[in-house]
């Protein structure tokens, strides 16, 4: 059915400043025939979690990380560093959210200091069937963790078909095949990422030779209707060979601008390698019962070496015609640090569909070995002075270390949801649940109670209303047991989180434009914290449950879709994020992702004259985060600058699904043929993604002065994804 609408393409490309003069929505206004949508049960949520779009994961905009910038411009999620997958979400760290893949818990690399040297994330989004996502009051079937969980299920095929793709950035393909005769289904991905032509416009120059790769693989196998099992398969080798020559940085005021000109020798080889499989028995024994049994394994081995000399000056960059040197120094730093972590977990879940609602139970065993060789130093010597100064040769740091910890975690929980109906059709569902997790390294016992509600006022269920609250008490990794001088903190308990959740979800049309409004407010009480400090993805915890906290806030999303297939959307967070470290001398600080706005948008379009033309834009604009001064009890802390970053994206399809083209024989079997020119960061921001803390001598002794790390700017990136 086809309906006549009318509108202004200027309120869509307000967010951007663009005209849109590339296709026929740069007139004033248009009479456009569009299929005409259906607004029906919000199919957008289950419970309070977001279901994502799988078709958006391949089609946007970004440096590579295509599921990860999905969820950066959902509301409620915080990132500053394009190069990085990691994310925070409502002021906590990004080592406290849960990641599971077909149910198997997924781990980010440990020794990993930056965003370049990440390499690939874990999730392929070319394999991907569902996700859901939760900033927080999920329920007691995902894990521990204090803040967000994303669910990743991949595909289970009926078809046979792939695709490649190709760009500056690397390469990927996935082939997906399904036999009824074997009752055998699966798929494979590939991918191989280089990102140095991404690293080119940093300001340290030298030779980047960033190499990334992996393969993964599901397989489907059908005993009967009843029994079937299932696989999953990953390995990833993640290598990062960098040779530094020099960086000139420039910062500082208008009126007393200072550069930092920096010379180096040696290089840096960092090695992450990642091999996952699990294999899941799913019984059914009938419609109503489902039991799956799954034994997975992990293994982690990491390797950070480096051996570079640098030189640095800084300079008086005024008008003056000869500048002043401000400080001359040398900086030699030595590391040789290994990792390996071996992880393996044995679980059962259920799920009955009774007649009050659903119920689900589960029980999990982990098993963890961490062996972590910690070798590294560092030598300063600045304007002739060695620092710390000495009469003797004195190590601004020395570490020497070899730790290895077994741990165990056993958990299991059970939650029932409960629907009851009013009249007019209007329903309530509520869903009480509990988990209990013990850790046997610091032999503690957690009950953590958590509770759902959800309001349906209309028939229709086009309107929602939801409550949520609960405990997330998060046991101790390895990562947070170990402090600065690589001492391990066994005794250590878990970091504990209140959620209170309050939300409401609609949909509604406007001048038949379907749209869906999402809005939450919440409450976060954290206590027995672990203070720590965050520099780029790097966080050196301090093993003391000695702080307290409060994160509260508001979360805003609206969805429109323009034309059908078409979906875009705006969001908006408001936060605030504080602690409190017991025994000190200050009251409430910052947590370090405090972030007061964040607002980002996403916004996809078609030219109404050629189908064939298609454009987006990813945006995102967060206030300044909180830098704590390193080696300083004081409390002293600056704001780094606001982070603001858009990318567009310009797609011309060959042909698609709705797109057709006549082709002969020989090209039949394919399916779509997509071009795309990508501009990253397209009005060339300078966002900075940390600080280089340089320790300089003077007149009143030792002086900490923090360089800005800037991040990537302005890059064009080509792209040609082919489906068959």
């Amino acid at each position: 059915m086809k309906s006549q609408h009318r509108y202004r393409l200027w309120t869509v490309c307000l967010f951007c400043g663009l005209t849109g003069s590339w296709c026929a929505y740069g007139q004033d206004s248009l009479s456009v025939d569009v299929d005409a949508v259906i607004v029906s049960h919000p199919q957008g949520r289950r419970y309070v979690l977001e279901v994502l779009d799988s078709k958006l994961l391949n089609s946007i905009a970004g440096t590579d990380h295509p599921f990860e910038n999905v969820l950066k411009v959902l509301p409620g999620v915080q990132s500053g560093n394009e190069l990085s997958a990691q994310y925070a979400v409502r002021g906590n760290s990004i080592d406290d959210n849960l990641v599971y893949v077909n149910g198997v818990e997924i781990f980010r690399p440990m020794l990993t200091r930056t965003g370049q040297q990440e390499g690939l994330s874990f999730i392929n989004p070319q394999l991907v069937s569902s996700a859901e996502f939760s900033t927080g009051g999920f329920l007691s079937e995902f894990g521990d963790k204090m803040s967000s969980v994303l669910n990743v299920q991949y595909k289970r095929p009926t078809t046979n078909g792939g695709n490649v793709e190709g760009s500056l950035l690397g390469a990927s393909a996935s082939y997906h095949f399904y036999s009824p005769r074997t009752k055998l289904s699966g798929a494979v991905g590939l991918r191989y990422k280089r990102y140095d032509y991404l690293l080119g416009t940093l300001d340290t120059k030298g030779m980047y030779n960033p190499t990334f790769a992996d393969i993964q693989s599901i397989l489907h196998y059908d005993f009967s209707s009843r029994l079937s099992l299932h696989f999953l398969g990953s390995f990833a080798l993640n290598r990062y060979d960098f040779a530094p020559v020099d960086r000139k940085t420039t910062f500082g005021t208008l009126t007393n601008p200072v550069t930092f000109m920096m010379y180096n020798e040696g290089g840096e080889h960092d090695t992450y390698s990642h091999l996952l499989g699990a294999l899941t028995l799913r019984y059914t024994p009938h419609s109503a019962l489902e039991l799956d049994f799954t034994a997975s394994g992990n293994r982690l081995n990491e390797q950070e070496r480096l051996d570079i000399l640098s030189e640095y000056w800084f300079t008086e960059t005024s008008a003056k015609p000869n500048s002043d040197n401000l400080d001359v120094g040398a900086l030699r730093e030595h590391a040789r640090n290994y990792l390996d972590l071996q992880h393996w977990q044995l679980s059962h879940n259920g799920a009955w569909h009774n007649d009050w609602g659903n119920m689900k139970w589960g029980l999990q065993s982990q098993f963890y070995t961490v062996n972590d060789r910690i070798e590294k130093w560092q030598l300063l010597d600045s304007a002739g002075y060695n620092v710390p100064r000495s009469n003797d040769l004195t190590m601004n740091k020395f570490l020497n270390k070899h730790n290895t910890l077994f741990n165990q975690h056993h958990a299991g929980y059970v939650q029932q949801s409960f629907d009851v109906f009013f009249a007019a059709s209007q329903q309530l569902r509520f869903t009480p649940s509990l988990r209990v997790t013990y850790s046997a390294a610091n032999n503690e016992c957690l009950v953590s109670p958590r509770f759902q509600a959800i309001w349906f006022p209309q028939s229709e269920r086009q309107l929602q209303f939801y409550f949520s609250t609960g405990w997330y008490q998060q046991p101790p990794f390895y990562k947070e047991m170990r402090d600065s001088e690589a001492i391990l903190h066994t005794h250590l308990t878990a970091q504990k989180a209140v959620h209170f959740v309050l939300g409401t979800h609609s949909l509604f049309s406007v001048q038949q434009i379907p749209c869906k409004f999402t809005a939450e407010v919440y409450y976060k009480h954290l206590y027995d914290l672990v203070p720590y400090m965050q520099d780029n993805v790097d966080i050196a915890y301090f093993p003391q449950n000695t702080a307290r906290g409060r994160i509260y806030g508001l979360d805003i999303k609206l969805n429109m879709a323009m034309m059908q297939g078409v979906d875009s959307w705006v969001s908006l967070s408001l936060m605030k994020a504080q602690q409190n470290i017991a025994d000190d001398e200050h009251n409430w600080l910052p947590l370090p992702n405090d972030q007061s706005i964040n607002l980002s948008a996403m916004v996809q379009d078609r030219a109404l004259m050629n189908n064939r033309l298609q454009a987006y834009l990813l945006g995102h604009y967060g206030s300044a985060l909180p830098v704590f001064v390193p080696n300083n009890n004081n409390g002293t802390y600056l704001r780094m600058p606001a982070y603001s970053r858009i990318d567009m994206g310009l797609r011309y399809v060959l042909f698609d699904e709705i797109v057709h083209l006549k082709r002969n024989s020989t090209f039949s079997f394919l399916k779509s043929c997509v071009f795309t020119v990508e501009i990253l960061n397209l009005f060339d921001k300078l966002n900075t993604s940390s600080y280089l803390w340089v320790q300089i001598a003077d007149s009143n002794g030792a002086q900490m002065v923090a360089v800005p790390n800037y991040l990537t700017s302005r890059r064009v990136n080509f792209k040609i994804a082919i489906g068959f």
